[in-house]
């Protein structure tokens, strides 16, 4: 077990009884082909499959990698390959936090870009197909992300793809309509209505400074 937070005597007893065991007397909040999620009070447990513990070691160094930026949940501690303990984050995907609220999360597209630019920042990139699927919003608005699996580092390609990005934003505020469509299909693929799109591109053109420059 690595701690790189302080945790609570009776989390670290049960982490390393199951380190030992291999086993958990807990209920599952989530369960999917490679991993097994548990709350633990104010803690997100996640425990990966054998076939999955590849998967495991890089989310885990993503999870390090990001810690100063806020969209990345709290690491307290991990066991590569095994399981990494974080704060539990209370929120929704795009669609859900629209049903539940009844509006977009009001930073939409700056949350998007500016969570893309710091990951790349940190050393990582999203493929194209889920560069923003993994995005979460809370109760206030804010962005979080708790899948960072998938995370791939940018290696020498990190100047370059935060260029690219940059350019997108750059479109973004220019109002180019092939750039513009791309977001579009994201944004429909959540159900948001025409009005609302609109609505989260002239919030983003509104935003000061803007999000090239405050990068």
């Amino acid at each position: 077990m690595i701690i790189i937070n302080p945790i609570g005597n009776n989390i670290e007893q049960m982490l390393l009884h199951y380190e030992k065991n291999g086993h958990l007397t807990l209920q599952a909040s989530l369960i999917s082909n490679s991993s097994v999620v548990y709350r633990l009070q104010d803690y997100c447990l996640k425990v990966y499959a054998s076939r999955a513990r590849l998967d495991g070691e890089m989310e885990s160094e993503a999870l390090r990698a990001l810690q100063s930026n806020s969209y990345a949940p709290k690491l307290y501690a991990y066991s590569p390959g095994e399981y990494t303990l974080t704060e539990w984050i209370e929120a929704f995907k795009l669609k859900e936090y629209r049903v539940t609220y009844g509006h977009i999360p009001p930073n939409l597209i700056y949350d998007m870009f500016t969570t893309e630019l710091q990951q790349i920042h940190a050393g990582y990139w999203d493929w194209d197909v889920i560069r923003y699927e993994n995005l979460l919003w809370t109760k206030t608005g804010d962005v979080k992300r708790t899948n960072f699996w998938l995370c791939e580092p940018v290696n020498s390609r990190r100047e370059n793809l935060y260029n690219q990005v940059i350019r997108r934003i750059d479109n973004i505020y220019n109002g180019d309509r092939t750039e513009m469509e791309a977001m579009k299909q994201y944004f429909y693929r959540h159900q948001l209505t025409s009005l609302e799109i609109e609505q989260a591109f002239s919030d983003f053109r509104s935003q000061r400074p803007r999000l090239a420059i405050a990068q």
